[in-house]
């Protein structure tokens, strides 16, 4: 086949390319679109169909703020996925970034050695750094702004104007769909089970053949300790986690004109809570979510039914007290899966078993915000051996 048509034939009729991608969420769809571009012959391959419910890159949006209070090293991601986020909207007429704000809330008597704890000046300090605006505020101010936010006079918090949210599946849909019409080679509904280097490339196998690549990049999230043998599986704790959407008395209230993403830091995780404006055409209730890391599960197991009774509890625990005009009727619920590395930070680094597997995740459960910035720099890493991004801190040689 020619390079516009994404492979060329061996001898044995493997198909051969520049790239495979494995995995089509979030990374795996950025670094395809992005390696394509880079003029490489790629192919990506999804055991199911994306965007879908199955992973971790659904349930409509994300959190973006450049403002990373998980540390400066992630800065230039998340500014470069904002340009490219504007380049592709430009490009497709889909709107993919509303800059509604970032609302960052946590307890005022934080311990300031609790960085997570303390996330309000986590946030500010990168933010100071970074030259990006960040307001903090007190809770009358803040009352004043968003009257429909019940601070409690024991919290403090800060704004980033230019945060906001991400059409996440839109965003994987419209980055798969130009790499298809770049000349990409896209295998969806086919499971992967085998990713095997040698000393020429890299093979990979999977329920309806095999492909040859002269490397890969493994986005597979979840999945990742099922292809990444002998890699430590243990070191990789997937959790479920839940996300609703409650009606609320006044959409206005809570549309991305008006209303920021907020991250609740509260005593423990199970007192945090995240909450998402509503964008234009979007599901018709307030988003809201929750984190546990206690409970780990795996793709296969994990219950992806959200129980009335879990429903009930969230909104009366975590929601009641603390926004107003958000009724007790659940709209929507969906359960999605975190990967989290054990100090909570990206791996991106070539697999033990050889330089031509590079593994592009778990991503910890705040790595959308970075997707497309990290997906090109890894696409110019396999392209011309380096990236314009500094992928050094993510590196951590399992």
């Amino acid at each position: 086949m020619s390079d516009a048509g994404g492979s060329s034939a061996q001898n044995d009729d493997t198909e051969s390319f520049d790239l495979i991608v494995v995995g089509l969420g979030a990374m795996g769809a950025a670094t395809l679109f992005h390696a394509r571009r880079q003029g490489l012959r790629v192919l990506g391959i999804d055991r199911h169909n994306p965007p879908h419910e199955l992973g971790s890159s659904h349930a409509e949006t994300r959190v973006t703020r450049l403002a990373v209070g998980e540390g400066e090293q992630y800065l230039p991601f998340v500014a470069r996925s904002h340009e490219i986020w504007r380049e592709l909207e430009a490009e497709t007429n889909e709107p993919l970034l509303y800059q509604s704000g970032s609302c960052i809330i946590t307890t005022r008597d934080a311990p300031a050695e609790e960085r997570w704890n303390d996330f309000v000046t986590a946030t500010a300090e990168v933010a100071q750094t970074g030259g990006i605006d960040f307001r903090l505020l007190n809770p009358d101010d803040l009352r004043r702004e968003q009257p429909a936010i019940n601070i409690g006079d024991h919290e403090r918090a800060g704004i980033e104007p230019t945060g906001g949210v991400v059409m996440a599946e839109r965003a994987v849909e419209v980055q798969l769909s130009l790499a298809a019409a770049d000349g990409a080679s896209i295998r969806t509904d086919e499971q992967v089970l085998s990713v095997d280097p040698d000393d020429e490339g890299v093979t990979v196998s999977t329920t309806k053949g095999s492909y040859r690549g002269d490397r890969v990049v493994m986005a597979t999230g979840a999945w990742m300790p099922e292809l990444t043998n002998p890699v430590d599986s243990a070191a990789l704790t997937i959790t479920r986690q839940v996300v609703y959407w409650f009606e609320v008395e006044d959409p206005a209230v809570f549309s991305t004109d008006r209303f920021p993403t907020i991250i609740w830091v509260g005593e423990s995780i199970d007192d945090y809570i995240g909450v998402f404006p509503m964008p234009p055409g979007g599901t018709p209730g307030l988003k809201v979510l929750g984190e546990q890391f206690a409970t780990p599960t795996d793709p296969g197991s994990v219950n992806r039914d959200v129980s009335p009774a879990e429903i009930a509890d969230f909104h009366e625990r975590l929601v009641t007290p603390r926004l107003a005009g958000v009724t007790p009727r659940c709209i929507r619920a969906a359960a999605c899966l975190y990967t989290n590395t054990p100090d909570d930070h990206f791996l991106v680094d070539t697999d033990p078993r050889s330089e031509r597997i590079i593994a592009m995740s778990p991503c910890s459960g705040h790595g959308f915000k970075h997707s497309t910035g990290l997906g090109e720099a890894v696409a110019q890493w396999v392209a011309t051996g380096a990236s314009n991004l500094d992928l050094s801190p993510f590196k951590r040689r399992w």
